[in-house]
């Protein structure tokens, strides 16, 4: 095997192979001059890299191959050798290392191939020479650190040169912080010390954070808020629109003629809503419980084309309220006046309400067909309380009709007509709507309805309004024929579907812009009415404590009322308050329109009363619960007949009076001694002595006993009475103190029903 090659190797061996092969050629280059030093310290840099990224040399072995002839050696100028290359490993040597596993192998790094075609990333030196200097770019300087932001005090100078911070209450620690100009933490960590354990946004007591400023330097002083800023937002103040005044002269020629409201009034069964059926061409009076009106209706009618609205009222005198309703919200008030009846006390009472409202009167004499009828009777009556008839020289419109043979009808509306063009009955159309509640009720399936009229304005659906302390959006509007419309014009009546609540009668419903402003001010009404109820009651006095005792001795019988309509609920409470005693009390626990439900029952059964119900319906619940408290349920139809069997019973709780009546007396004549004690040998000097009633025993004119009979005897026969002149033996129960000349009186005890 040949020897290694005996050329000298160099002191510090390049690192790389492609390096190592071209020393000797680098070192037979002329030097470069001085001046150049710098440029070619670059340049070779350059030819450095370009050597490095030169493309490798197969690598040759250093053993010739067998059977090779070995080379002629020729002669060379003696240079460095470069290191001798390792040999490659064998496919042997490559099995023998991976089988070894305890052996360390230093780690080979593999070297990436150079490509030939390699690019400089240097300019040539040429161009280095020749290439003019470029101009500076001027660099950016970078930003300045953050400047810590200096926090300023805030405080106020007092007259001793102290600093008063001023804080309205709550105080926050990082507002107090701000105020002396300190950072948070500061503050946190005073509050420690005074074991006050707070965040940034946590707020302290007012005495904290006064120590915490007299320590710093500082005087804590309570901002004052001005009233009313700063904390309250101001309220909008919500008010209703205000009615519009009576229009001038001017401003009528402008004004749109409107429907007369027209009044039939006068005593109960005279008439009225039989005319106005004759009228409306309609049969309501066939359907009235007992053959009277008890509620008030609005109806409406065309009389040559134009509308006339008509309101019917019941004549019975506990409908006195909506009599008066009628009158106040009417144009023309026509007294109905029966010609066989004349003049009666509700007609009296009508024409009262008709003259307080200060409307147009007008007189109608029905049942002029009947045989009694009378009507010179009636007029001459009329007369006498004031109202003249026209064909008498006096100024009152008497009409002669008849309900059931349409008599004089047609005269009735054409003069009705007359008086409302005379009257120049006229509205705003397009001013805010205003209506007036003449009734109101509960109905199944649609809520809180009234019947309204419409005073100014037109009323159309969706609209929102107020009315007393309820508020509503109108969502339906029917008319008196069960109609659905979309509005309804002044002088006109409908039923509006929408309230909040029943509303009551005689309230007016006002039509605001939005649904927000009449919320708010429902619930300010309601809030004072509650407010009301709840107000400081009356200091007790010793007259009034003994009042309240007296009070709470007597009886009293507890109702709970239910009506079909609100104007029935309103007369019949005050027909049952009208019902004066000194002995028994009526207390109404609650009083309302509508069914007669289960938490009706409940409250009768908690409080001991018991239901009267005009003109409703009772729910199976209810009649189920009834049952099983064991809660009467009254139910009428007709107003006279509820208030009559309410004084009945008044009068049944009440408990009777009772009174001694003297039958007769006897005088004991003789005492025997017998079996059972002694007995009072006796004749009768007046009266009679019977066994079954009682006794009383007078001696020297005082009574020293007081009981009943345990015998009555004649001869040896008991008997039940001994007539006056007759002897028996007298034997009271539990007496044997007998004395000759007692005087035994015998009287019963009467039970009178007291009256209220």
């Amino acid at each position: 095997m040949p020897g290694k090659s005996s050329t000298p190797k160099p002191d510090k061996p390049s690192v790389t192979e492609t390096g190592d092969e071209k020393l000797p050629a680098e070192s037979a280059k002329p030097k470069k001059p001085a001046g150049k030093k710098v440029l070619s310290l670059i340049e070779e840099v350059e030819e450095d890299k370009t050597k490095a990224k030169a493309p490798r040399k197969e690598a040759t072995s250093m053993l010739p191959r067998i059977g090779a002839k070995p080379p002629v050696k020729k002669e060379v100028a003696p240079a460095p050798a470069p290191p001798a290359e390792p040999a490659k490993p064998t496919l042997d040597d490559q099995k023998r290392d991976a089988l070894n596993l305890f052996d360390e192998k230093p780690k080979r790094r593999e070297r990436p191939a150079v490509t030939a075609t390699t690019v400089s990333a240097l300019p040539p030196i040429s161009l280095l020479l020749d290439e003019p200097a470029k101009p500076k770019v001027a660099v950016a300087a970078p930003p300045p650190p953050p400047v810590a932001e200096v926090v300023v005090p805030e405080f106020e100078l007092g007259e001793n040169g102290e600093k008063i911070i001023l804080l309205k209450p709550p105080i926050i620690v990082k507002d107090l912080a701000e105020k002396m100009g300190l950072k948070p933490f500061k503050i946190i960590s005073d509050l420690i010390a005074f074991k006050v354990f707070a965040s940034a946004d946590k707020a302290i007591d007012i005495e904290v954070a006064e120590k915490i400023c007299e320590k710093h330097g500082f005087r804590l002083e309570r901002e004052k808020r001005e009233k009313g800023g700063g904390v309250h937002k101001v309220e909008e103040v919500i008010v209703e629109p205000e009615k519009l005044p009576e229009p001038t002269a001017e401003e009528k020629d402008t004004r749109a003629l409107r429907a007369p409201i027209i009044t039939f009034m006068g005593h109960v069964d005279h008439g009225k809503t039989s005319l106005l059926d004759a009228l409306r061409k309609t049969q309501v009076a066939h359907g009235e419980a007992g053959g009277i009106t008890q509620h008030i209706g609005a109806y409406c009618i065309f009389h040559d084309g134009k509308p006339i609205t008509f309101i019917d009222t019941p004549g019975h005198a506990a409908f006195s309220a909506m009599r008066a309703r009628g009158a106040n919200v009417t144009d023309i008030v026509v007294l109905i006046i029966a010609a066989d009846d004349g003049i009666m006390p509700q007609t009296k009472e009508a024409l009262s309400h008709a003259k307080a409202a200060g409307v147009q009167l007008m007189v109608a004499i029905n049942k002029c067909d009947l045989p009694t009828a009378d009507v010179m009777r009636v007029k001459g009556q009329l007369q006498e309380i004031g109202l003249a008839p026209v064909d008498w020289g006096g100024e009152i419109e008497c009409m002669e009709v008849s309900a059931r043979s349409g008599l004089g009808l047609d005269n009735l509306l054409e003069t009705m007509a007359l008086q409302a063009e005379v009257l120049e009955l006229k509205a705003d159309p397009k001013a805010p709507a205003r209506a007036t509640v003449i009734e109101s009720s509960m109905v199944a399936g649609k809520g809180p309805v009234a019947t309204v009229i419409v005073g100014q304005g037109t009323l159309q659906v969706g609209q929102p309004f107020i009315c007393g302390p309820y508020w509503g959006k109108v969502k339906a509007l029917i008319n008196d024929r069960g109609q659905n419309i979309k509005e309804v014009l002044p002088g006109m009546p409908c039923e509006v579907i929408g309230f909040s609540d029943m509303p009551n009668v005689g309230d007016e419903v006002v039509f605001m812009d939005s649904e927000r402003s009449v919320k708010k001010l429902s619930e300010e009404r309601l809030e004072e009415m509650r407010q009301k109820k709840l107000a400081t009651p009356r200091r007790t006095t010793l007259e009034h404590l003994f009042a309240s005792i007296e009070e709470g001795n007597k009886k009293a019988l507890k109702v709970v009322l239910k009506a079909d309509v609100q104007g029935s609920v309103e007369a019949i409470s005050k027909c049952l308050k009208d019902i004066k005693s000194d002995k028994i009390n009526l207390e109404i626990l609650h009083a309302e329109a509508g069914s007669i439900t289960e938490s009706d029952v409940l409250l009768c059964s908690a409080s001991d009363a018991l239901i009267l119900g005009f003109n409703v319906k009772v729910e199976n619940k209810a009649l189920a619960v009834s049952k099983r408290e064991g809660v009467q349920i009254k139910l009428y139809s007709i107003i006279y007949e509820l208030i009559d069997q309410v004084k009945e019973a008044l009068e049944g709780l009440l408990d009777p009076i009772t009174r001694e009546k003297v039958l007769g007396h006897a005088r004991v004549k003789q005492v025997f001694k017998v079996q059972k004690g002694y007995v009072g040998g006796s004749v009768v000097t007046d009266g009679l002595m019977h066994r079954k009633q009682r006794a009383r025993v007078l001696r020297g004119g005082q009574a020293v006993y007081d009981g009943g009979f345990e015998t009555l005897r004649r001869f040896q026969d008991e008997v039940p009475e001994v007539r006056n002149g007759l002897e028996c033996g007298i034997k009271l129960n539990g007496f044997s103190d007998y004395e000759e000349g007692d005087v035994i009186e015998c009287y019963e005890l009467e039970k009178i029903p007291q009256t209220l």
